[in-house]
């Protein structure tokens, strides 16, 4: 009986051993394998993107005549442009806006502007109704210190391959779509890392493929509410250009009419940014997406959208309607002597 015992308790505890063994092999694997895949990220992205922010504001001469900001997605990139802006007003703005910067890209692009170019007069953000259900693109925040991304894209756990599966999986995805890129996707990058290009965009012609008609049924849109994906780092950023007393223009830009009608909760989404108006004496909100200040019906102003899309683009032609009005209305809000000014 003592025998069997003793046996029992030796395969018992050799069997805990064996299984404790196991975990820990299962524990470092997990460990190993997703350090393997963190690497391959960090090349890929670096390899996607390749060009710093160091680089970018290296090749920048008279950084203190750079007074405004320009930030927002594709949208703002399409619409706002510095050439009206100097022409007009007489001072540079340098624009940051372009397809996949969200608002996390947009806080911690901010700090490096400042020590880099120093405090803007104006900020000018572009809002579109889809802002709080974006995420900004990995291969852009690559281009932040390593600590930043690696906080931002590891999450803890038991397993590492399990917490950040979503991380992972939208890895993948991004490379597989990688391979099936639009071909113009180069050249704009490459008007993007060069702000002498930046400056010189105008926007594209309308290509006149719009379709006018109202259809019987179509997709329609709820307002994505704060705080959404990065509606944090949005706040974040209002309150740091508070602090440091910085004129902010949050621009609400023209859509075609399908469009318009498409995304329904436009008061909703007038609320939410006008709230920041009222929270922060340094911010205004400009509407520019209204049929009564804007001809949302003319398909000439803009180079796609439509009736179930969520998202239009203004073209050159629309563009440089809505840079005299913006221009216009920047007057109203600071004179032109305040938007020289520096602190």
């Amino acid at each position: 009986m003592n025998s069997f015992i003793s046996n029992f308790k030796k395969n018992h505890k050799k069997v805990l051993v064996e299984l404790l063994g196991l975990c820990a092999l299962l524990f470092l694997f997990d460990r190993l394998l997703f350090m393997a895949i963190q690497h391959v990220e960090a090349s890929f992205y670096t390899h996607y993107s390749p060009y710093s922010l160091n680089d970018k504001f290296a090749g920048i001469e008279n950084k203190e005549q750079y007074r405004i900001l320009i930030f927002g997605t594709s949208r703002t990139y399409d619409a706002i442009h510095p050439y009206y802006i100097k022409k007009q007003l007489g001072v540079l703005a340098f624009k940051e806006a372009f397809v996949g910067k969200g608002p996390m890209y947009n806080y911690y692009f901010y700090h490096e502007y400042k020590k880099n170019m120093g405090i803007p007069r104006v900020v000018i953000y572009g809002v579109d109704y889809f802002l709080y259900n974006i995420t900004s693109e990995r291969h852009w925040m690559q281009r932040f210190s390593k600590d930043i991304v690696k906080d931002l894209y590891r999450k803890p756990g038991i397993s590492l391959l399990l917490a950040n599966k979503a991380g992972i999986d939208s890895f993948c995805n991004t490379v597989l779509n990688n391979l099936l890129e639009n071909p113009n996707h180069n050249k704009n990058v490459l008007i993007e890392r060069d702000i002498s290009r930046m400056e010189g965009y105008l926007g594209k012609s309308s290509m006149g493929d719009i379709a006018a008609e109202e259809p019987p049924h179509y997709d329609k849109y709820f307002f994505f509410p704060y705080p959404g994906q990065e509606g944090v780092y949005f706040s974040r950023l209002l309150e740091e250009l508070h602090r440091d007393k910085v004129m902010v223009l949050l621009v609400s830009l023209p859509e075609y009419e399908g469009t318009y009608r498409s995304n329904k909760s436009h008061r909703i989404f007038r609320r939410a940014f006008r709230l920041f108006q009222r929270k922060f004496a340094n911010v205004r909100f400009l509407n520019y997406n209204h049929a009564a200040t804007f001809d949302l019906a003319n398909t000439k102003y803009f180079i796609d959208g439509g009736y179930g899309k969520t998202n239009s683009h203004l073209s050159l032609s629309g563009a440089k309607i809505l840079n005299r009005m913006l221009i216009d209305d920047l007057r109203k809000s600071l004179n032109e002597n305040e938007i020289q000014k520096r602190k």
